[in-house]
Formats: C-alpha cells, structure tokens, sequence
C-alpha cells in the first residue's frame, strides 16, 4: 500500500526572564527559559531571537523521528520530518511498523545506535559566530527532545536539553588583534578533570575591546563544583584570559539562558600555540610530534584542528608513550592547528616539547607554513631544539619570541636547516635563551635569507659553535658588523657563510670580540661576489688555528691585505685557503711572516689563474710547513717565481703537483737550495715529488731551467712519477732522468 505523508505539529514554548545579580539556580516558570544574571550570566533561539529571547523554527529544519512499538521500544528504524514551512508543523514518511516516536531536533547531529540511544555527531559540538553579537550559529546546536513516544496524531512537546551561555564581554586589550577562538572552561581546584567547550569567532574587527558571544552547552556537561574556576579565554594576535571562583559552585537547570558579564580583569596568557599546515592531498594523515617518547602530559591540552571537526583532548598526567601525540586526517586545504595548556603560568612546562617531522619520522615537515605563537613553556628538558624545524619547506615566518619560554634551550643546531622559503627572521628571536651554547647549521641553506638582523645573537653570550650556522644562504647579501659582538666565548666559525653567494663585502670588525676562535675553516668559501678583506678582519683572532679553504672560491677577490693574518701566530693550516681565487693577480711578501707554526700549505693557491708571480720570501718563516701539496696547481698565469723559495722548508715532505700544469712558468732552479753544496737537504725526509713540475712551461716563450731534484741524496720513501712529466721545454730536460719523468735515461 501506499506511505501516507503525515503532518505533525510541534508545540514549544520557551520564554525567557530579564537577568538577576550573582549565580542563582534558575526560576522555572511553566515551559518557558529563565534567565538570571550573575559575575556569569545566560540568554538564548532553534533560530535564537535574543531581543524577545525566544526559539524559532527556521527553513530546513527536521526532526529525527525514532520509530518505536506501542509500549516506545525503538524498532532500529527512523525517519526525517522537515519543517513546511508554517507554524509548528513538520512533513516526512512514517517508519514502517512503527506505533509510536521519540522526536529529536537537529536531525543532522544525531545518530541513535540499535537500542535507540542518542550519539551526537562531531560536528553538533562545533560552534562558530560570525560577526559580534550574531546568534545564527546556535541553529542546530540546540538539542531538543520528546522522549515520551507518541504516535503520529497527537502534538511533540519538545524540551530544550541545552543551554545558552551569553558572553557580554568588555575591557579586553586591543593587544588581542582579531579574535578568533573563544573558550569556556570549568577549572578544576581540586584535581578533577577540567571542562572546556571552544567557540570559533570570525567577522570580528581587529583590536575589539568589547564581544558579545553566544554558546550551547549541556547543562550537565559544565557543571561546577564548588570552588572551581570559571574561565574565559580569547584566543587572536595575542591571548587574555579572565577567571573568577565560584564558591558555592552552579548547577544548570537545561533549557535556560545564562549571561557571563565580565567588564576587567583580562590578563595576557601564553598559553596557547597555533601554526598553519598545507594539505595537498585528500584524506591525509597530519600527526603532531614529540622529540622524545615516554612522558606524561604536562597539562590537560586541547587541540583544534582547525577544520570544524572536534578537538582533541589530552588530561593532564595522560602517558606520551609515542612519539605522535595526536593525529588527524585533513583534506586539501590550509588549516590552522591550535594548541591550548590549561596551565598559563610560563615558568611551568605547559606543552610537551613538539618537533616538526614527516610523518613518517624524518626530518622536515613540508607541509608547515605559518608558526603564529611563540612556544610555550616545554619543559626544563626543553632544552635541545636540534633541527627541530628541519625541512620545513613551506614555512615562510616566524614570531619573535618563538623561544621566550624556553629559556632552558642550549642547542639551536640545525633548528631552521632547509627552511627554504623562510625570507626574514626577527631580531629578537633568541633574546631569552641565554644559556644556549650551539648554533651549528641554524639557518643552513635558507636560502631566501636575505638579511640578519644585527642583534640575533645578543643575548648568547655563551654560545661557543657557529659551525655552518648561515651555509648556503645563497640570498644573504651582508653581514651586521656586530653580529658576533657579544659572543666572545665562540671557538668555531667553520663554513659560517659558506656558499653565500650574494654577500660582497665583509664588516673590518666582524670578529672583533671572539677572541676564543681558533676555527675560520670554509668560512667564507663559495662567497663569489667577495671582492676584498679588511685588513684586520681576524685581528684579534689570536687563538686561531685554522683557515683552511677560508676564501676558498672567491672567483671575484682581487687583493689580499698584507696583514691578514698578522697576529694569527697559533694558525697551522691554510690548506686551500685561497684556492679558486681567480681574479686574484699578487700575493703580498709577508702574508705568511708570523705564522711559524704552520705545517700545510695544500692547494693554498690551486687555480688562482691570473696569480703572475709568488714573492720572494712567502714562504720564508714556515720552517714547520709539511706540505705544498698542488700549491699552485693550475696557475696558469704564473710566469716567475722567486730564488729561494723553498730553502726554508726544512720539514716539507710534500710537493706533489705543486706546480702542475703552470705552462707559462720560467721555472729557475735556485727555488731549491744547489744539490753540490748542500747534497742533505733531503735527506731523512720521505719526499714525494710526483707530478711536482709536470707540463710546467709549455706556453712559455723563454725556456726555464729544472733544479736538480735528482742530484740530491735521498732516503727510502722517495717518489718521482711524472714530477716534469710534458715539461719538455727545460734546458735541461734531456739530463732529467726518465723516473722523474724527464728526457734522460
């Protein structure tokens, strides 16, 4: 046979009274919502009037109608009646077999199991206003019930199981920007769990100082015990919080209005962390991340996903026995996650301590673009942030006190590694993390980074590692001249600027007062736009070591200052220290005067093409030097050297290819001592002089003549391959002998 559609009428009838003084139970009068006031005070609407304080039926809306048999046990069936549109009449299809209904309202968040139990969707318990005062929202967000069954002829009478909570809120500090989360807390005194609900805000002007809210609860669901807190957080730019004690505590009677008045009070909170994830794929899994596994939670947390799907609680003292805390599966789109700790006092941990992998476990989070707050507090084992934003490939800024309550943190290695689109960064971003010793590879190839700001790392004054701290921040056009000014306790600046490619000049007092560093290893290697050195650059650098391959590649260096390393009297390397330095045309006599304890020259000018002559004397006081290993490999340009170049070099072992390849060098051989009156000068030394001269003088007009290598007594270990291999220019090239790679036999 054909359904019948039926027509039912609801009757509901909900006033409500003008507000009283401090929190008193509720007057019922008949059917109708009670409002009182208090220091917290109520009002409410299915569409909410709030000026005649009424419920109202709008377009669209249904009813749940749970079929039932005649004694009201639900049969598994239901069925949903829309609202025609007049009076209190609803139009829908009747459960076959079904005597009686229960009537639930809104029909969109409720689900009943298979004994008919209610369960409420995630998304009932979402709220979120648009514009100061508006009262749209509460639309199907009131839970509204007839669970007497009655059949389809006689009228529901549906009771209001929710309330309304009113906020009337002034005084706020315009500090909170645009707010955009209000949340409701019973705080427990006592050691209970804390309730909370979260209303999300839009279409609020920024800087407000007043809001008027509207928010349903169950009345059950929040109530207080006496003692407890009643809280209010406003979540924007910044966030405040405001909290009184209720001592005799409340208990909500449902469908009544309340109104919470609150007009001083605020205080500024830090309480909260927020940042913003990009989805680009459907149905993807986002988890937050601990650094380490084990511990408990430091505070009951909530976390909004900022999806309108329901938060996330976590109680305090709950075990973290993983390293995903909380996860959640988001489709494409740009969200913001929102992190509340119900404990606002900074000195004590409120968060754990979050890192920002894959999801998978590796390093860099590519899906990170926005950090809004700085941390909270994360713990007094908060302390090592080592690549804790590493790869985060989209993230583009970061707040200034990201770390100011977490003054603990000693380590910063790596912490912004591959942050790729990440352009600027706040001056005082480590103001508070005094005890911070290690700043290894912090912003390594940020490679948007186009500045520094001067006082970075005023306030780590115990840092004592730079190590690759700006590598390849290839956008990174100068140098604050004091951003290493207050760190005097720094020892290593190895590979700081490596690969900056932009920066073209470098502050005469850059180093001024790290009087401590002893390593300047690569450090500004691969800087090609570099055109000169001051002159006291590593002036009071005296505790200094090593250089090795500091200017190596500076293709567009054309001076050295005579006294750069003028009181660098402790440095023993310089192995490719100007290597690739190819516009570079002299090389000052007393560059290397005062380093006597130097021992390796290797590749110290290696293709310094346009070099055209070495200095009589350069290496005249590096009696310890060890190795020339490709010294001047590859200077193409080099035409003389110096008599006496090599007579000092008492301990040098290593001269392979030392002059490789200089096919315009005249060679002469006074650059040795003459093997007939000093026929030992070699001698007790393993000396390696392969490839030493090989093609040396091929492209020169004048023939050069080879020192006598070959004449001088040698010990076990010599090795000769190819040291005037293609040389065949020399005068003497016919009386080389073929081991050494010459004419001879």
């Amino acid at each position: 046979m054909k359904l019948k559609l039926f027509i039912i009428a609801l009757l509901a009838l909900f006033v409500a009274s003008c507000t009283r003084e401090v929190l008193p139970d509720p007057v019922d009068q008949g059917e109708k919502i009670v409002t009182i006031n208090a220091t917290i005070p109520g009002e409410t609407r299915v569409a909410y009037e709030d000026v005649n304080r009424k419920l109202t039926w709008e377009e669209n809306d249904q009813l749940l109608l749970a079929g039932c048999d005649a004694n009201g046990n639900y049969i598994g069936e239901s069925s949903l009646f829309t609202w025609t549109g007049n009076g209190n009449s609803f139009s829908g299809i009747p459960v076959t077999g079904a005597d009686t209904y229960k009537a639930y309202y809104p029909a969109s968040a409720i689900t009943l199991d298979s004994y008919g139990n209610l369960q409420l969707n995630d998304s009932f318990l979402q709220q979120t206003q648009d514009g100061d005062g508006s009262t749209a929202h509460l639309s199907g967000k009131l839970l509204l019930i007839d669970e007497i069954a009655n059949p389809l002829s006689e009228t529901f009478v549906l009771e209001l199981k929710s309330n309304i909570l009113k906020f009337v809120l002034s005084g706020i500090s315009s500090d909170v920007g645009t707010i955009t989360k209000l949340i409701w807390t019973v705080e427990s005194t006592t050691g209970g769990k804390n309730k909370w609900l979260l209303l999300n805000v839009t279409g609020v002007s920024p800087g407000t100082t007043s809001l008027t809210a509207y928010l349903a609860y169950a009345p059950a669901a929040m109530r207080i015990a006496p003692g407890d807190n009643f809280k209010i957080l406003l979540i924007g730019d910044k966030s405040y919080v405001w909290r009184k004690a209720i001592p005799n505590g409340k208990i909500y009677s449902a469908g009544n209005r309340y109104t919470a008045t609150v007009t001083e009070g605020w205080t500024q909170t830090q309480a909260i962390f927020r940042y913003t994830i990009k989805i680009s794929n459907t149905s993807e899994d986002y988890k937050i991340m601990q650094r380490t596994t084990g511990g408990t939670s430091p505070a009951n947390l909530v976390i909004d996903w900022g999806d309108g799907s329901s938060s996330t609680p976590i109680n305090k003292d709950v075990p973290l026995p993983n390293r995903t805390i909380a996860s959640h599966t988001y489709n494409t789109g740009t969200y913001t996650i929102t992190i509340i700790s119900d404990q606002e006092d900074p000195s004590q941990q409120q968060i754990p301590q979050l890192i920002f992998y894959n999801s998978d476990g590796t390093y860099g989070d590519g899906r990170l673009t926005t950090i809004l707050d700085p941390f909270p507090n994360m713990g007094a084992n908060a302390t090592d942030f080592t690549n804790h934003f590493h790869g985060c490939t989209q993230l583009t800024s970061i707040p200034a006190e990201l770390f100011r309550y977490n003054s603990q943190g000693t380590n910063f290695g790596g912490c912004f590694i591959n942050c790729t689109q990440l352009a600027s960064v706040p001056s005082d971003l480590f103001k508070y993390n005094s005890q911070v010793f290690n700043f290894d590879r912090c912003f390594e190839n940020c490679n948007q980074l186009d500045s520094i700001p001067a006082e970075l790392f005023r306030y780590n004054t115990q840092v004592t590692n730079f190590e690759k701290c700006f590598q390849y921040c290839t956008k990174l056009t100068s140098i604050p001249a004091e951003l290493f000014r207050y760190n005097s306790l720094v020892t290593n600046f190895e590979r700081c600027f490596f690969r900056c490619g932009q920066l073209d000049s470098i502050p005469a007092e850059l180093f001024k007062y790290n009087t401590q560093a002893t390593n300047f290893v690569n450090c500004f290697h691969g800087c090609t736009k570099l055109t000169s050195i001051p002159a006291e650059l590593f002036r009071y650098n005296t505790q200094a070591t090593n250089f090795g391959g500091c200017f190596y590649d500076c293709s567009q260096l054309d001076s050295i200052p005579a006294d750069l390393f003028r009181y660098n009297t402790q440095v023993f390397n310089f192995d490719n220290c100007f290597y690739n330095c190819t516009k570079l045309t002299s090389i000052p006599a007393e560059l290397f005067r005062y380093n006597t304890l130097v021992t390796n020259f290797a590749y110290c000018f290696r293709h310094c093409t346009r070099l055209a002559s070495i200095p009589a004397d350069l290496f005249r006081y590096n009696t310890l030097v060890t190795n020339f290993l490709q010294c001047f490999d590859g200077c193409v340009g080099l035409t003389t050297v110096p008599a006496g170049l090599f007579h000092y070099n008492t301990a040098a072992t290593v001269f392979r290819q030392c002059f490789l390849n200089c096919s315009l060098l005249v060679l002469i051989p006074e650059i040795f001592p003459d093997p007939t009156t000093n026929n030992n000068f070699f001698a007790g030394r393993a000396m390696n002089f392969e490839s030493c001269f090989q093609n040396v003088g091929t492209n020169s007009a004048t023939p050069g003549t080879a020192p006598r290598l070959w004449e001088f007594y040698h010990t076990a270990g010599l090795r000769t391959t190819n040291c005037f291999t293609g040389a065949t220019t020399l005068t003497n090239y016919n009386n080389i002998p073929s081991a050494w790679g010459g004419g001879g036999i």
